[in-house]
């Protein structure tokens, strides 16, 4: 899974089940199963064989797994190959892979004016 230049410090492990709200300053990456909200100010990677149930909002989103719920990014949505996300996303950008599903509404420019420090603070507090 490519990951941004910033260094991920939270893995959730392919064996956690995790419930409630995750809220982060730093990259994080799911490779487990995590259900209720993630606020994060940098990215988000969801990785294969995971499964995420929650509203997601992130700088970034990355999905190789399955996301069921909203996704907000102030840059970009990819769903990747293996990627399976069931939900309404808005953000800047959004990059579906050949192979990757997605099913719900797209907003894109929701957030656009919006800048990185304005837009990530009603994530994080």
């Amino acid at each position: 899974m490519k990951k941004r230049s910033g260094v991920v410090q939270s893995i959730l492990g392919p064996e956690t089940d995790i419930r409630g709200v995750l809220r982060s300053e730093n990259a994080i990456q799911v490779e487990g199963y995590f259900e209720g909200d993630i606020f994060v100010k940098n990215d988000v990677y969801v990785a294969e064989n995971s499964t995420v149930k929650a509203t997601i909002r992130a700088h970034r989103v990355i999905v190789s797994g399955e996301v069921i719920g909203d996704i907000e990014a102030l840059q970009t949505v990819t769903v990747n190959k293996t990627g399976r996300v069931y939900g309404n996303i808005a953000g800047n950008e959004l990059h579906v892979e050949p192979g990757g599903l997605y099913k719900g509404n797209v907003n894109m420019d929701v957030i656009s004016s919006y800048n990185d420090y304005e837009g990530m603070a009603k994530f994080v507090q």
